[in-house]
């Protein structure tokens, strides 16, 4: 006789359970194990396993009796949520986007995987403002695995929807607009308990979309602070942004990620999830769907050896860790939704670290002290290049401090379409910072460059061996690699820098966007926040009619007042 009490669990967040005991059969104990999610309680002696292996696990056994008693309210087939009739997307989704809402909208733990560049965050942003005004959350938090996404975030939130955004600790400086201290952003989260709800510097209200990088949860503090406004339902949904850049729950980050417990939890990430399984631990734990220590979750998935026994030499059950993924996960590719844009443009802003920003500001600096004479040159704008390598890469400018933000996130974002099994193509307007891409990525990928120095014929060669897929990346410079080339086999391009003309970008984007592409492209242009790069992006991206008057660098219309907007 199989006994099974069907309960609430206390270990999975009050979901419905089957707890099951019997009396010792090898035939049962291995249907058990055959479940990624079962949980062996060694003090009361049963077997936990979901409430929807019910079926399953009865059909497996035909020739066992069953005694099965509890709360019968766990049949009762479960309600689908109902789109509020005052709900309407702010921007058209795509079908796509529309599947991945109405999952969330039922689902209130679960990981969205979709690959890079179908909408991740305008899912997760519809999804908030919905369940909002289903179940009355007063706050919605953003935690962000790469730093410079709070930025992305912030602008995302006011494209796709109607509500407010807010980086903690946030603050007007000097005109600008920037992140203090953790004592701002603890001051911030405190203030949410104020009635009526104020954020510092916001006279209307907290706004609903909280936003914050997950370096932030290292201190205990705030990461107290969220645990306690997630119990009294002030936060009540958080999505962590990049989460498998979180990977060790004994870290200070880790723990403070545990701590959060808010009734629903979105997980994101665009990279493949089963290259080393230990990384998953802090996912499914987060979610509520993995009960064991990291210890044991290793010892079970890992196969250890070497000196001593402590070395990882393999690992095991990947088929059943894979089940227990894609039974909380929605993850589409790009090669199989049918409604993709042609382009996907993604700008990302980075934050230059303090010793690169000191030699920004000490070029800028210099650059107004001579205002006056730049305005007269020919060429201004050739004048403000010093600024625009500065955000690059300070190496090009100091034979001391050589940093850059945008190298940092460039390597990220190359890891992360190289994990998808995609090829890369970037561009940059300076050999200079050609050569300092390469350094950075020339012992971890093969490689091809395309710069003015290049010959004609190792150029076409190195065509060639991206197209045929020999290298896997391909650097060059605007001028030299943006036109007149085919480079269908990348679909990830990336910007480090752009160059003055709308035109001139687009025919760059199109080396791979045109005959023979079969996929999706994802564009990212790198940005600094707070810098000359701003001005810019909005000259090519928005502002089309003024970028369309700068050709090749030579100012058709008032060169003064474009100057006071770009150094401004």
């Amino acid at each position: 006789m199989i006994n099974i009490k069907v309960a609430k669990s206390a270990k999975c967040n009050g979901e419905w359970s089957l707890f099951v005991t019997f009396p010792y059969s090898d035939k049962i104990v291995e249907v058990i194990r055959s479940y990624p999610s079962r949980f062996w309680n060694k003090d009361t002696k049963e077997w936990e396993l979901p409430f929807k292996c019910f079926k399953s696990f009865i059909d497996a056994l035909p020739d066992q009796n069953f005694d099965i008693h509890g709360d019968w309210r766990a049949f009762a087939p479960k309600k689908k949520v109902e789109l509020p009739a005052n709900f309407k997307f702010k921007t058209n989704p795509f079908q796509h986007q529309i599947e991945g809402f109405e999952y969330g909208l039922n689902n209130d733990r679960w990981l969205l995987g979709d690959e890079q560049g179908l909408g991740k965050t305008k899912q997760v942003i519809d999804i908030a403002v919905a369940k909002k005004l289903v179940k009355g959350y007063k706050h919605c938090l953003i935690v962000c695995g790469v730093n410079g996404l709070k930025w992305n975030w912030l602008n995302e939130i006011h494209t796709h929807s109607n509500e407010e955004g807010w980086i903690l600790g946030q603050r007007w400086k000097a005109g600008k607009l920037t992140v203090g201290s953790i004592e701002d952003r603890l001051a911030d989260l405190k203030t949410l308990h104020i009635q009526p709800n104020k954020i510092i510097g916001n006279d209307d209200g907290a706004p609903y979309f909280l936003i914050t990088n997950v370096e932030t949860l290292r201190s205990e503090l705030i990461a107290s602070e969220i645990q306690k406004l997630c119990k009294e339902g002030i936060i009540g949904i958080v999505a962590i942004d990049e989460i498998h850049k979180c990977k060790n729950p004994s870290s200070q980050q880790g723990k403070g990620i545990l701590k959060i417990q808010p009734e629903c939890r979105i997980a994101m990430t665009g990279t493949p999830l089963m290259n080393n399984p230990f990384d998953l631990y802090i996912i499914l734990k987060w979610l509520g769907y993995e009960k064991h220590a990291f210890y044991a979750f290793k010892k079970h998935y890992g196969v250890f050896g070497g000196y001593g026994g402590y070395e990882v030499t393999g690992y095991r059950y990947l088929d059943e860790l894979q089940a227990q993924l894609d039974e909380i996960m929605l993850r589409r590719l790009k090669a199989d939704v049918l409604d993709l844009p042609e382009k996907t443009h993604i700008t990302e802003y980075v934050e230059m670290t303090p010793k690169q920003k000191q030699i920004y500001d000490e070029v800028t600096a210099d650059i107004k002290m001579n205002i006056d004479q730049i305005k007269m040159a020919n060429n201004p704008l050739a004048e403000l290049i010093r600024m625009r390598q500065a955000t690059g890469y300070t190496g090009i400018l100091s034979s001391t401090v050589k940093e850059s933000a945008k190298l940092d996130r460039m390597e990220e974002l190359v890891e992360e379409a190289r994990e998808n099994g995609k090829q890369v193509v970037i561009f940059s307007n300076w050999t200079q910072m050609t050569d300092a891409i390469y350094e950075r990525l020339h012992k971890k990928y093969t490689l091809s460059v395309i710069t003015g120095e290049t010959k004609d014929e190792l150029r076409q060669h190195n065509v060639k061996e991206f197209q045929e897929g020999r290298s896997k990346v391909i650097i060059g410079t605007i001028g030299a690699m943006g036109t007149g080339l085919t480079l269908t086999a990348g679909t990830v391009e990336i910007f480090m820098d752009e160059p003055w003309n709308r035109a001139n970008k687009e025919q760059a984007e199109d080396r791979c966007h045109r005959v023979g592409t079969t996929e999706n492209v994802t564009i990212y242009t790198l940005v600094c926040k707070d810098t000359i790069d701003e001005k810019i992006n909005q000259l090519v991206e928005k502002k089309g009619a003024m970028a369309d008057a700068l050709v090749d660098g030579k100012i058709a219309i008032d060169k003064s007042n474009l100057l006071d907007f770009l150094i401004g």
